[in-house]
């Protein structure tokens, strides 16, 4: 079930092109999108009508998809929900794919990954989806493989390191490239939710 989502560029402040250095939410609130305003508890108060009803997770599924639509592209953004203990980094390109990269593992027995979804949501790749080919990372074009490896642990050490001070990342993967700037690079060192090993 899906209760309550935090969203931060920095720590408890969303960052979005209007805002600039640490102003919070509510100083602005009304430059901002209802389904934003929403998910932060800023939202009016529904009125009900006595033959509506609503199913709280299946609303807050809507509300959550609603506000991932409206997410700045071009940088990352940390998607938190408190009551479940997850959280996730993602960054939405110019051509709607999103890519989540989970680098720093909340619990550390599970292991780093990432994925890529379309504009549709469905998955287009993975970290460990041995059917997917060669993936290649390049940072600023310099190519790093695929870090995720299991076989090659200082890879992904190597490539977290460079991508704190990357510009670009690119994706090759069956002759798709897919391009994310990499602004806001300092949320990639907060914890995540990462799969199980």
């Amino acid at each position: 079930m899906l209760n309550k989502f935090h969203v931060s560029a920095l720590s408890a402040v969303l960052t979005f092109p209007a805002l600039t250095g640490c102003q919070r939410i509510s100083q602005h609130s009304a430059a901002w999108p209802d389904q934003v305003l929403a998910l932060l508890g800023k939202e009016k108060k529904p009125e009900l009508h006595v033959e509506d009803t609503a199913e709280v997770s299946k609303a807050a599924q809507l509300r959550l998809e609603k506000l991932l639509n409206h997410l700045p592209a071009n940088q990352w953004v940390y998607l938190e929900n408190a009551q479940q203990g997850t959280a996730d980094l993602q960054n939405k390109s110019d051509q709607n794919v999103i890519l989540s990269l989970r680098l720093n593992c909340k619990i550390t027995s599970q292991r780093p990954s990432f994925s890529l979804s379309g504009a549709d949501g469905k998955t287009l790749l993975n970290a460990y989806d041995d059917s997917a080919g060669a993936v290649q990372f390049l940072l600023d074009n310099k190519n790093f493989g695929n870090p995720f490896d299991l076989h090659h642990a200082k890879k992904l050490e190597n490539f977290k390191l460079a991508l704190m001070s990357a510009k670009n990342i690119k994706i090759f993967n069956a002759s798709k490239l897919y391009a994310f700037q990499n602004n806001q690079a300092e949320l990639l060192q907060k914890p995540v939710s990462c799969r199980e090993p």
